[in-house]
């Protein structure tokens, strides 16, 4: 069992990181100092002191009991209470090694978060009595402190008024009291003279407490409720008359001289927190549930909308219609521009001992501006396709609670990445050095034809650029002249140079490796989206994981 529990522990904090908001993130640390803090080392120790927690909201007598507890003046009392206060804990000498190695109380001990006064005539070995913080302080530490103490009690003395019994908040930590089934008593403080009114008051606090289904709960064997009358002081303790709650001092007592009957109250609380551990756990694992579901919903939508996209962008490159019309025609003038054409037409073979001569009558090759138009055009292209994909996605997730949560923490999402285009283009010109390489690699090889591809890298690497943008054709409309004229005469230019078979090869490789640069563009645009989403967008088995350290940790319970 300890070892499910530790491994649930483990489960439950590895949820904390993952939870997409704040509430639930709280809801899973509660839970997880629970199983950590109370269930496992009292799983591992059912001999460790029994933990007394004292509960109730400002002002009702919470510290004043406490002192009347250990007859003497350790907890500061009061109506107002300093706006900063730590949980104080009465612990036997004998008790104190037991406290500070963790085997109770062990999350509050190693954070430093409660003062230990050890006393040896305030209390006798085997119980540790703690006065928690306001469960309705304006501090929000103070109120997770008295929650967190709830979860590490073995038994709650629950403290209220004749004037605050019926608050909500009471009420709302009763609730866990309940679920966790950790034994109770009930104090009701400060009860007028009057035995008309005591009686109606004392009748309403039981309905309530039967009603909150608290009935089955008492500290000693059934449910309890000490009455402790108005003005019942002691100003030598600070705290409440000792005459005045006898039942309590009693029942205390019973259970620091009698082992077995605490031993009993320690099992019977510890049975309880594990048989309610299933429904606590279920809860958290229900709302992974819910939230691996409405994350593959968002997934399918994101993937769903960057697929068409690209699926859209690959069909404008293959038929060439994203390349402006006036590029394509610039091009083609200059390729067909006298002796080059010729050079395409004869052959190599005829002319390559005067291979110089092919190039030196041609005008300037505009082979720069010409690609830098067709990288613009792409990109162009490329930015639009993703943004329409994003402010696609963006309007999808906007509809569903997580969605909207991470869009809420990156607007951008709503089109294209700042920066995407210029990172586009780097990786392009990238892309075309490494053309240019190839292009030497290849003249090398073919010895005389070398000569061609020393004069102008330029002009041989535009035309590969070209010939990949336009190798499969498929141009129609008015396009069709000029993108198939530009297609045809570019790969005529490299076979004449470098020979079919390896042009074809290397024009796919090229093209391979734009695909990888486009495919990377908008799969960093996709992570956008899921670095929102954040661990959302993770598969995960925690659920699974979750249920199963749950059961196995209600299987046994140490005698």
């Amino acid at each position: 069992m300890s070892q499910a529990l530790h491994e649930l522990a483990d489960a439950l904090a590895h949820r904390v990181v993952r939870a997409p908001d704040p509430v639930r993130a709280e809801r899973a640390e509660r839970l997880r100092r629970h199983v950590a803090e109370y269930l496992a080392p009292r799983a591992a120790n059912v001999t460790a002191p029994l933990v007394v927690v004292i509960l109730g909201s400002t002002g009702v007598g919470k510290s004043s009991l406490f002192n009347a507890l250990a007859g003497k003046p350790l907890s500061e009392s009061g109506l107002i209470r300093p706006t900063t206060r730590r949980p104080v804990a009465l612990v036997h000498p004998a008790d104190e090694g037991a406290v500070r190695s963790g085997d109770v109380l062990a999350g509050l001990v190693a954070r430093n978060s409660i003062d230990l006064r050890s006393d040896p005539a305030a209390i006798s070995p085997g119980v540790v009595i703690v006065d928690a913080p306001d469960f309705d302080s304006i501090e929000i530490t103070n109120r997770d402190l008295a929650m967190e103490l709830l979860e590490a009690a073995d038994l709650v003395i629950f403290v209220t008024t004749v004037t605050r019994y019926a608050d909500q908040i009471p009420w709302t930590v009763l609730a866990r009291v309940r679920q966790r089934g950790v034994p109770l008593l009930a104090v009701l403080n400060r009860m007028p003279d009057e035995s008309s009114e005591t009686e109606a008051v004392i009748a309403d606090f039981r309905a309530l407490l039967d009603r909150g289904e608290l009935d089955t709960l008492g500290a000693f064997g059934s449910l309890e409720v000490v009455v402790v009358p108005e003005g019942a002081i002691d100003p030598s303790n600070d705290g409440l008359d000792r005459g005045s709650i006898t039942p309590i001092l009693a029942g205390i007592e019973a259970l620091r001289s009698d082992q077995a009957e605490r031993r009993a109250v320690i099992r019977r609380s510890l049975v309880n927190a594990l048989q309610g551990l299933p429904d606590a756990i279920e809860k958290v694992a229900a709302e992974i549930d819910d939230e691996q579901r409405a994350a593959a919903t968002l997934l399918r939508a994101l993937d769903t909308r960057y697929q068409r996209a690209r699926g859209a962008l690959t069909q404008e490159i293959e038929s060439g219609t994203f390349l402006r019309t006036e590029v394509l025609r610039m091009w083609l003038e200059f390729v067909n521009a006298g002796p080059l054409t010729r050079y395409i037409s004869e052959g190599v073979g005829r002319i390559a001992a005067s291979i110089r001569q092919v190039f030196r009558p041609a005008p300037p090759a505009p082979a720069a501006e010409i690609r830098d138009a067709a990288f613009s055009d792409l990109v162009a292209s490329v930015v639009r396709h993703i943004d329409d994909a994003a402010r696609q996605t963006a309007d999808d997730w906007a509809s569903d609670h997580h969605g909207a949560a991470a869009l809420a923490t990156e607007p951008g999402l709503w089109g294209v990445g700042e920066g995407a285009d210029a990172r586009l283009h780097r990786q392009l010109e990238g892309w075309v050095e490494g053309i240019g390489q190839e292009i030497r690699v290849m003249g090398a090889k073919r010895k005389g034809r070398a000569q061609a591809a020393s004069i102008s890298i330029n002009v041989l690497g535009t035309s590969a650029i070209l010939g990949v943008f336009l190798h499969t054709g498929g141009l129609t409309g008015a396009e069709l002249g000029i993108g198939a004229a530009t297609a045809v005469i570019n790969q005529k230019l490299l076979e004449a140079i470098f020979g079919e078979a390896n042009v074809s090869a290397f024009v796919e490789e090229a093209k391979v490796k734009l695909i990888a640069i486009l495919d990377e563009a908008f799969g960093s645009e996709k992570a956008r989206f899921l670095a929102a989403l954040g661990p959302l967008a993770e598969a995960s088995d925690l659920a699974a994981v979750l249920r199963s350290a749950a059961h196995r940790a209600t299987r046994s319970v140490p005698e």
